[in-house]
C-alpha cells in the first residue's frame, strides 16, 4: 500500500487501474460510528520487469460525518468483494503485460451486497477520492 499514489502520475513503464465503486464498510476510530459506501475507489499502479511484477495500491478513505475533527478511515471489504477486486486486477495485468484480449464485460461488479447500503447520497465532502478528483 502507498497513500502517496496519485491518479495519472506514473513512473515510466508503469500502468494504472482504478477500481471504482467497490463496497466498503467503515468505522470511525473516534466515535465508533459505522457506515457503508458503494463508492470506495482503489488505485493500482503496476509494472513488470525481467519477469518480476510489482503492484502498489491506494485505497481512498472517508471521514465520519458525526465527528467535528474527523480522521480519514480505512474501509474494510468482504471476502467476496476482495475476490472480485483481485479478479479485476488480474485481468488488467493479463491485458497490460501479457497482451491477452479482455473485454470490459469481463470485469466483475464489486458492489456485492446492496442490503447493507444506506439510502443517503455519497458524502463528497468527506471522501478522499472526491477531494483528489478520483471519484
Amino acid at each position: 500500500e502507498d497513500d502517496s499514489l496519485q491518479v495519472h502520475v506514473l513512473k515510466p513503464g508503469w500502468k494504472e487501474f482504478v477500481q471504482r465503486r467497490a463496497l466498503g464498510r467503515f468505522q470511525c476510530s473516534q466515535c465508533f460510528r459505522e457506515w457503508s459506501s458503494a463508492k470506495v475507489h482503489i488505485l493500482f499502479h503496476m509494472c513488470r520487469r525481467q519477469g518480476q511484477g510489482m503492484v502498489w495500491m491506494r485505497v481512498f478513505r472517508q471521514e465520519c460525518r458525526r465527528c467535528s475533527d474527523p480522521r480519514l478511515e480505512e474501509p474494510e471489504f468482504s471476502q467476496e468483494t476482495m475476490e472480485r477486486l483481485l479478479h479485476n486486477l488480474v485481468l488488467k495485468i493479463l491485458k497490460y503485460f501479457y497482451h491477452l484480449p479482455t473485454q470490459p464485460s469481463d470485469l466483475l461488479e464489486v458492489v456485492v451486497d446492496h442490503t447493507t447500503l444506506g439510502v443517503g447520497p455519497h458524502d463528497s465532502a468527506r471522501c478522499e477520492g472526491c477531494q483528489l478528483g478520483v471519484c
